[in-house]
């Protein structure tokens, strides 16, 4: 528990509280607290949407009375009254009827303007209707609604807008061929990747993306092209040092060969990945070739080594000194003959016996 103490945001009781960021003393203070402010919150749409349609009602109108003074204004009737008393609101009579207030008096003491209402209204749509239909969220609608300067229609309390400018705002949907677009969301469950990742990687790599509604498409053949899936990796891709020790080939010779032919390799990460298909037509079937006749009767010289038992430098200088017969095949492999290291090595190893 923390040593502090703190004031409910509800009752207004001191209180130790169990954990940070507790500000009521109890779940009690907490629902309540929560269900005044949904009520309040509730009691404020219902009057700005009461506002809202009284205003329509007036529309067009140039006198008001006083109780359509107080509704546009969303004021009580003694407000209005309070203000005709202090001479801020001048009423016109009409006879013996009631005082009628000039609408420009309510607009410009409030600084507002009643704004005509914009857009084709021959044929409406629900806002329900259109988030549906042209795949957009609640506050895009109302930004470009809000751009081009069109406000709703309330009808029983429901904002209805005019379907022939939406039309034009938010063009129908495309329709996409799946064998040349990704969606995002596919990508998404194939890859196990987010939403932001595909967009960071086609930005970074240049693959063509493009939007219909709120479908993000990414194109599939510069997508395979730059992304590969793991799996696909291991069974059909060598990095190069798997390339070298598959291919029994030196860097310098994997490079030479694969620059010449202008093999291109994908990068992941810290490593590049060459596809095999590519690399066994470079590589394949490129073993040294020995023939028998070497075999029998020369050994290379890495195993004259562990046969006689010797070092690298005392088996070079003895082997010139005495002029062994030697080849060089493919591979860049060197054989020595093997009768005259058996002459040369069985001395050696009777004199020092000796």
């Amino acid at each position: 528990m923390y040593k502090t103490t703190r004031v409910c945001k509800q009752c207004g009781k001191t209180f130790s509280p169990e954990f940070g960021r507790q500000v009521f003393c109890c779940p009690a203070c907490r629902e309540k607290y929560y269900a005044q402010t949904k009520r309040l919150k509730k009691t404020a749409q219902q009057s700005l949407l009461s506002i809202e349609q009284t205003r329509d009602a007036l529309e067009g109108k140039s006198f008001l009375s006083v109780s359509e003074a107080a509704a546009l204004m969303g004021v009580t009737r003694p407000t209005i009254y309070a203000r005709i008393k202090a001479g801020e609101l001048v009423p016109v009579r009409f006879g013996t009827r009631m005082p009628r207030i000039p609408i420009e008096q309510l607009t410009s003491d409030t600084k507002r303007t009643i704004q005509p209402r914009k857009g084709d209204f021959s044929s409406i749509i629900s806002k329900e209707e259109a988030l549906e239909r042209y795949e957009i969220t609640d506050s895009w609608l109302y930004r470009k609604l809000k751009e081009e300067g069109i406000r709703p229609k309330i009808i029983k309390g429901k904002a209805y807008f005019p379907k022939k400018d939406l039309d034009r705002l938010f063009p129908p949907k495309i329709v996409y061929d799946p064998e040349l677009w990704y969606t995002a969301d596919e990508l998404m469950e194939s890859e196990g990747v987010t939403r932001k990742y595909i967009r960071d990687l086609a930005r970074r790599k240049g693959v063509p993306c493009k939007r219909t509604g709120r479908v993000l498409l990414v194109s599939k053949k510069e997508w395979n092209a730059t992304r590969l899936f793991w799996g696909d990796i291991e069974q059909n891709y060598l990095t190069v040092d798997q390339a070298k020790k598959h291919y029994h080939i030196g860097q310098q010779t994997f490079y030479d060969k694969v620059n010449a032919n202008g093999l291109k390799g994908i990068r992941q990460g810290n490593y590049t990945y060459y596809k095999i298909t590519h690399l066994d037509q470079l590589f394949k079937d490129k073993t040294p070739k020995i023939p028998y006749e070497i075999r029998q009767n020369y050994m290379r010289g890495c195993d004259a080594l562990k046969h006689y038992h010797i070092g690298q430098k005392r088996f070079t200088e003895e082997t010139k000194a005495a002029g062994v017969t030697k080849v060089r095949t493919e591979g860049n492999f060197v054989w020595y003959k093997k009768d005259e290291l058996d002459s040369l090595f069985k001395k050696i190893k009777d004199h020092e016996s000796h």
